[in-house]
């Protein structure tokens, strides 16, 4: 992609306040095979991400790990902004209890 200010989510610092995504050796079923996602690069880990439907035929998905770090981002950005989904970045104790600072919500940590 030639936008300069496009950064994979794998290369952003906040992108370790949410649950890790799959990786190579992390006990998924990871195989040698083509990147379906962004960057379609061939033998290369993948993994099974979903299938697909199109209207001829359904397919498996497989994904390298930095392309389902993309997509991962991709999917939280898309919920945060159609859900108002708070991602309690900061967090404080408050009355005994860890709280987000945003939302106010109490967290079990």
């Amino acid at each position: 992609m030639s936008d300069a200010s496009f950064v994979l989510a794998i290369d952003r610092q906040w992108r370790d306040a949410w649950p890790p995504t799959a990786q190579p050796d992390d006990g998924n079923p990871w195989l040698t095979g083509m990147c379906w996602l962004f960057c379609r690069r061939a033998g290369v880990r993948v993994v099974w991400v979903g299938s697909v439907r199109t209207p001829g035929a359904i397919g498996d998905v497989y994904a390298c790990g930095p392309c389902v770090a993309e997509l991962d981002h991709m999917v939280r950005a898309q919920c945060h902004t159609r859900d108002g989904v708070c991602e309690h970045r900061r967090i404080e104790k408050w009355d005994g209890k860890t709280r987000c600072q945003d939302c106010k919500r109490q967290l079990y940590l």
